[in-house]
């Protein structure tokens, strides 16, 4: 289903498997059966909805499983990722940007995603108007400066300001990872 010429099923079976990924069992089978390659390949579709409900499958099958983290990755995943992260679409950004985050565990995976062209675009969606994109953002940036060698680029493209300013948003989870990267920078 998640190869049909067909959008909606396409959507619907995405959406399918992002439900399912919520569960451990669940996301053993889903690794073993190889569907990991096909749904990075729905990141490129041209309908926001297969995107998302792939970005948000590849999200929770990879959350808190480091082998998870590297088979998105080595599927290719980062590139198609980082282009969500620069739609317009707040919803998007948000989905793209907490797949970034939930694979960033991987030391591996920070310079994939570094060398995609991610560092800049997640420090621009800081600056959006999404508290959503705004926080899986600062939730994948915080998880970047982990590594020493994110760190100039980081400095290059004025994160600091967009970091500071959103000390001060409300939004607890988005204080305490805009708070966290600067700690690590």
């Amino acid at each position: 289903l998640l190869s049909d010429k067909d959008r909606h099923v396409k959507a619907k079976a995405a959406g399918a498997l992002q439900s399912l990924a919520v569960d451990e069992d669940n996301q053993k089978k889903i690794k073993a059966l190889g569907a990991i390659p096909l749904v990075t390949k729905l990141l490129s579709s041209r309908t926001p909805e297969v995107q998302s409900n792939a970005a948000g499958c590849l999200h929770n099958l990879a959350v808190n499983d480091e082998e998870a983290q590297r088979m998105v990755a080595d599927s290719g995943a980062v590139p198609p990722l980082v282009n969500l992260i620069n739609t317009a679409s707040p919803d998007l950004q948000a989905k793209a940007a907490a797949t970034i985050w939930s694979i960033a565990g991987v030391e591996d995976n920070r310079r994939r995603i570094m060398e995609a062209g991610g560092i800049p675009s997640l420090v621009k969606v800081l600056s959006g108007k999404s508290t959503d994109a705004q926080t899986k953002a600062s939730g994948a940036i915080r998880c970047l400066t982990m590594s020493a060698f994110t760190r100039p680029e980081f400095e290059r493209t004025g994160a600091v300001p967009h970091l500071v300013a959103l000390l001060s948003s409300g939004h607890q989870e988005l204080t305490i990872n805009a708070a966290g990267a600067l700690e690590n920078l």
